[in-house]
């Protein structure tokens, strides 16, 4: 019998989004026994998940305060975990699967041990090495999100497993959970309601859209809707809570109100949110666990948020997105305007509502922003379709451009998604950004390679490596400056940068090797970008031909 273990730490949308890879471990091994480690707060989560043996929590968060205060010595902290995790070790796990990609992780994983170790792992000197192609591209996302299209659920579950059949998320709550629910929700004027949920607040206050829209919106809903409506959220939202609803009712909205804000165990929200037909919400970890129970969202993607990556997955669900060329915003930008916020109109909210309970048809489109229905592709990933709205000639050609190559490099498998027909809108700018590469990669795989051969020499000449070194260094951050101009090169230009900073390796020679092949890959993937933006697109052999590399240097 095959046996996984999944390091899955932080957030408890996290744990929700690992389903379709549960489902994928299944596939792959019928009789598989696959283990959780995960932080103790969340326990209750991943009880509600399919496809695990075995729960292992702990208390990470107090282990962080703990090294942070200076509580007690870092020595004695790291032997406390280390006798925590000795039975781990003992199991002889087949696969580790780290989906938290921090250094505490990824001494954990390497601690506990595994032939094959997918995610975050330390490496020799006590940093961080990613192998898994997948997992390494979770890690470049943030720079390239933009022309990102693979939600994280997929890809958890290609990185920790392989391809499959699209795999829905699933979430099921205790029947004691479900009958509390049922009464909660029960009327005390005799009529048996629906229900609509809302999530008006957020951990991060830049991903939540403003309370006084949520009010006028549902009241401007509750026109139609007879049934109730249901705050959930954390006791902290409370306030935020309270402006919805004062807002909704100086608007004059007219259903019925119940607040469980606060009032819950995440078991009962998930049975409340099984029993409703539909999720308002900012992006949140409670929109995943509607997800996991097959209602609706509505998913108000503002702030730094990009439903691209962490939007509701799988069939039946909607997306509306400022149509802003800032959105979505970098995570660490400070952002000194909000205007994403004002872009969402709120007739065309309460529409869309209306629309997902069945009483209305889909609004019509209107500038200011982007609608989204989401669904599954011919690769049988999740996707999101443009509804209405406008998006980017460039950007979305290079979507798709990249969507396709990095699930046939990734996978070694030929996408069923269509190759594009005709010239990238900004080919021109890609062309000559290619051209400014071509001296400047040339010069420095001839440094690299010039490097390597005296690192061979007897005596070391150190202090023309060291020369030929910042050279190097001075040269690859102008390469990196012009390689990240277009999109045509900068995901090229993100993967090599990673790749030469990943240097696993122990040794001169062997750190000058690595480092002269990641030149080289470097290279030869952006003349292969060169030939394909200079022929006519759609033709499939590049691509197997020049495959990239996430994990390693070949």
């Amino acid at each position: 019998m095959k046996q996984v273990l999944i390091l899955n730490i932080t957030r408890m949308g996290d744990l929700v989004q690992m389903g379709a890879l549960l489902a994928r471990l299944r596939e792959e091994w019928p009789s598989v026994a696959v283990d959780l480690v995960v932080d103790r707060q969340f326990a209750p989560v991943a009880s509600m998940l399919n496809g695990l043996r075995d729960i292992i929590a702990y208390d990470f968060h107090a282990l962080i305060d703990e090294s942070r205060a200076c509580v007690k010595d870092t020595v004695v902290l790291y032997r406390e975990v280390a006798a925590w995790a000795e039975d781990l070790s003992r199991r002889r796990y087949d696969r580790i699967v780290n989906l938290t990609f921090n250094r505490p992780s990824a001494l954990l994983a390497e601690y506990v041990g595994a032939p094959d170790i997918r995610g975050a792992r330390s490496a020799w000197d006590g940093g961080t090495v990613i192998d898994n192609p997948w997992m390494a591209y979770f890690t470049d996302i943030h720079q390239i999100r933009r022309i990102n299209r693979f939600n994280l659920v997929d890809v958890y579950a290609m990185g920790g497993s392989r391809p499959g059949l699209f795999a829905p998320l699933c979430v099921t709550a205790p029947s004691e959970s479900a009958d509390w629910a049922r009464r909660f929700l029960s009327s005390h004027d005799g009529l048996n309601r629906a229900w609509i949920a809302v999530q008006a607040g957020a951990s991060d206050v830049m991903k939540a859209w403003r309370p006084q829209h949520f009010g006028v919106t549902l009241a401007r809903f509750s026109r139609q809707w007879d049934g109730g409506i249901l705050f959930i959220g954390s006791h902290s939202e409370q306030g935020t809570i309270a402006d919805v609803i004062r807002t909704y009712r100086e608007a004059g909205g007219r259903s019925a109100i119940k607040n469980a804000a606060g009032h819950t165990t995440l078991a009962q929200l998930v049975a409340l949110l099984a029993d409703c037909r539909l999720l308002l919400t900012n992006d949140t970890g409670p929109m995943h666990l509607a997800v996991g129970v097959q209602i609706p969202v509505v998913d108000l993607s503002v702030g730094h948020v990009d439903f691209q990556e962490t939007g509701p997955y799988g069939p039946g669900h909607w997306v509306m997105q400022p149509d802003l060329e800032c959105a979505p915003c970098g995570f660490e930008q400070v952002c000194s305007h909000h205007a994403c916020k004002e872009r969402l109109p709120i007739d065309a909210v309460a529409a869309l509502m209306q629309y997902a309970v069945g009483q209305g048809p889909l609004p019509a489109a209107v500038p200011g922003y982007r609608l989204y229905r989401s669904g599954v592709d011919a690769d049988q990933l999740g996707r999101y379709e443009l509804v209405s709205g406008h998006e980017d000639a460039a950007v979305a050609w290079y979507a798709a451009f990249w969507r396709r190559r990095w699930y046939e490099s990734f996978t070694g498998q030929p996408s069923r998604l269509p190759a594009l027909t005709g010239l990238a809108p900004d080919h021109d700018e890609g062309v000559a950004c290619i051209r400014a590469m071509r001296p400047l990669l040339d010069s420095l795989c001839r440094r690299a390679d010039h490097i390597v051969r005296l690192t061979r020499h007897m005596p070391l000449p150190v202090q023309t490596i060291q020369a030929l070194q910042r050279a190097q260094t001075e040269e690859r951050q102008k390469v990196a400056q012009v390689g990240a101009a277009t999109w045509a090169t900068k995901p090229l230009t993100t993967a090599a940068l990673r790749l030469l900073h990943q240097d696993n390796v122990q040794g001169l020679e062997r750190m000058a090797t690595h480092h002269a092949a990641a030149y080289h890959r470097w290279r030869r993937e952006t003349e292969f970008m060169a030939t394909h933006l200079a022929s006519a697109p759609g033709v499939d052999a590049p691509m197997a031909r020049a495959p990239i590399s996430y994990a390693g240097i070949e």
